[in-house]
């Protein structure tokens, strides 16, 4: 993870946690290692391990064993042994493409940020001459990975140089996406960030940092319903994130919102939905505040944005008969 890069060698998988703030970047890139056909931790992995051990001693120039064997001792949070064989299998193949990445995401795990730089660089500079380059998933990932090691060095006009690479040859990934918003908010692009904020949610609406940091672009632009409905969707798929819960705590008790609402609705519907929105982003499951922004988006809003949210309140209540008629209505 990147969450959403093919697998290769021991399946090989990079997942994003969550970035709240700009160090954190570096968890888009750390990959926890883990070994085909269901090999699980403990005795299991270890057996694993002395397979591959084995290997090694039978075979002491194979590099394409050493990998194996040290992405087995990374699974296995063996960490300083899985760096001594990724360099001994660049010793043995210079340019060994799954040790430098290895060892990249290793240093990047230990915030050792030149470290990591000096792996990506060298993994680039002997992917890019390559015949096939341009659709080498190798190649996208260091990209990613140098930009993403060089935001944590804060060179953010360097990082936007090789995550735009990576786009080029990725376009659709919105771990990078919203790895370059990142660069842009600390270069003070606020448009750039917006722009790629916008991309990464178009590609993965649930993605909580993108949410978070969209939310607090809305607040700043006068949006709070907007930014209250961002704050939630973050909490919803980060749970134990301090960060969008302190947002939304900022808010208030929901229940001074849902009673403006309900004072406005025959007087002003459109600050009415905003007061609505924001009572259900605070707490989701009152059905009350789901009923009424049902309600006042079937009255000033599209069919389209009505009938989810009166789906919505049947997800409260299945088979409620208001919900349902109202559905019913705006199908015709």
């Amino acid at each position: 993870m990147k969450l959403r890069l093919n697998t290769h060698v021991l399946d090989i998988a990079v997942k994003v946690v969550g970035l709240l703030v700009v160090v954190a970047l570096v968890y888009l890139g750390y990959t926890v290692w883990s070994t085909q056909r269901g090999v699980q931790e403990n005795s299991v992995t270890g057996r694993a391990i002395q397979s591959l051990v084995e290997q090694v001693k039978e075979n002491p120039r194979d590099a394409g064993a050493r990998v194996l064997l040290a992405q087995a001792l990374a699974s296995a949070g063996r960490l300083d042994d899985a760096v001594e064989q990724f360099q001994n299998a660049i010793k043995i193949e210079k340019d060994n493409a799954a040790a430098l990445e290895g060892l990249g995401l290793i240093a990047m795990k230990r915030e050792e940020w030149r470290t990591a730089d000096g792996y990506w660089q060298r993994l680039v500079d002997s992917l890019k001459g390559g015949q096939f380059a341009s659709q080498d998933q190798r190649l996208e990932r260091a990209y990613y990975y140098r930009g993403v090691t060089l935001i944590s060095l804060k060179s953010y006009e360097d990082a936007v140089l090789y995550l735009k690479e990576a786009l080029r040859m990725k376009r659709a990934d919105a771990d990078t996406h919203y790895a370059l918003s990142v660069a842009y908010r600390e270069l003070g692009s606020d448009a750039n960030q917006r722009k790629e904020l916008e991309t990464a949610l178009a590609f993965v609406p649930t993605m909580a940092e993108a949410n978070y940091d969209m939310g607090l672009i809305l607040i700043e632009a006068g949006d709070k319903a907007g930014a209250a409905e961002l704050f939630r969707r973050s909490v919803d798929n980060a749970p134990g994130r301090a960060e969008p819960m302190a947002e939304l705590e900022k808010f208030g008790p929901m229940q001074g919102y849902l009673d403006e609402a309900k004072s406005l609705k025959e007087t002003d519907a459109k600050e009415a939905l905003v007061q609505a929105r924001i009572a259900i982003a605070l707490e989701p499951t009152n059905l009350e505040a789901a009923r009424l922004v049902a309600a006042l988006l079937e009255e000033v809003a599209t069919k389209a944005e009505a009938a989810t949210a009166y789906e919505r309140v049947l997800q409260m209540v299945p088979q409620d008969p208001e919900a349902t008629e109202a559905l019913a209505r705006l199908a015709k």
